[in-house]
């Protein structure tokens, strides 16, 4: 196979389990890859906090309304087939929603510069492009600092800032063509969990030198995946059984099988 553009979710897949890498390349390449209620769930989710940055998402009613008007009612019942399940997952949407538009996120003097900005970069040494698309991005004038907020549905996970993930890496590159827009110099990443608790972001300042110490790793990887060979591979767990990346492509998903409440832990 041969590839040219890439995001932060393949380069993670990829660098966790070659196998699930090349099954996920099949299974949407031949189009036969069905999508998840969770995923249909956080799609869904994703826009209307976008709605709300924007500022057109400001009441109880107008939430209402977009949900009313938008929800993935047909989508939802063909993936999960269990009416109570459905109804699960249309209150956690809802609950959520609402706290969120009663209380956005919007650190005091930050200005909302951008909302759900697909960015996509050339790396010229490689002759690929990277892509991401920014849920939201704060222009902090007074500190010449801009923050780029990623939503998330699960648990935050502890991670280091010596060691940065593949996101991590992608955004500082992506963020750092932005500067002819917003001439910042210094770059926050935060990650923010919505749900129907409170719940503390997760951020992270990004040095320049951290960045540069791990980028020609990612360089290197997306080097290895341009011109990745499709011949047979096995699972980074080989004979001890199946990863998660492999398990969640290679199982198909049932009706009633793909539990919204356990993926969001969702709470009616």
């Amino acid at each position: 196979m041969h590839r040219t553009l890439f995001t932060p979710a393949m380069i993670e897949t990829f660098r966790s389990c070659k196998k699930a890498y090349e099954l996920a390349s099949i299974k949407f390449t031949n189009g036969g890859a069905p999508v998840r209620a969770s995923v249909i769930c956080k799609k869904f989710i994703l826009r209307a906090l976008a709605e709300i940055n924007r500022g057109k998402l400001d009441s109880v009613n107008q939430v209402q309304k977009y949900m009313g008007q938008n929800w993935p009612v047909e989508k939802l019942e063909d993936q999960i087939g269990e009416k109570e399940k459905a109804t699960r997952a249309f209150l956690f949407a809802y609950k959520s929603l609402i706290k969120y538009a009663n209380k956005p996120y919007k650190p005091r003097n930050a200005e909302v510069a951008a909302v759900a900005l697909k960015v996509r970069a050339r790396i010229a040494t490689v002759r690929v492009y990277v892509e991401d698309t920014l849920d939201m991005v704060l222009w902090h004038e007074d500190e010449k600092r801009l923050e780029i907020v990623d939503f998330q549905l699960q648990p935050l996970k502890p991670f280091d800032p010596a060691w940065p993930s593949s996101s991590v890496l992608v955004k500082y590159y992506l963020a750092e063509k932005l500067k002819s827009r917003w001439a910042f110099e210094k770059l926050t990443l935060t990650t923010y969990r919505v749900g129907t608790q409170d719940f503390q972001p997760i951020s992270i300042n990004v040095e320049e030198s951290i960045y540069k110490l791990h980028w020609a790793e990612l360089v290197k990887t997306l080097d290895e995946m341009k011109d990745e060979k499709s011949d047979t591979k096995t699972c980074a767990l080989h004979a001890k059984g199946s990863c998660q990346y492999c398990n969640n492509l290679v199982s198909e998903p049932l009706k009633g099988n793909d539990d919204v409440s356990a993926n969001f832990r969702l709470s009616a």
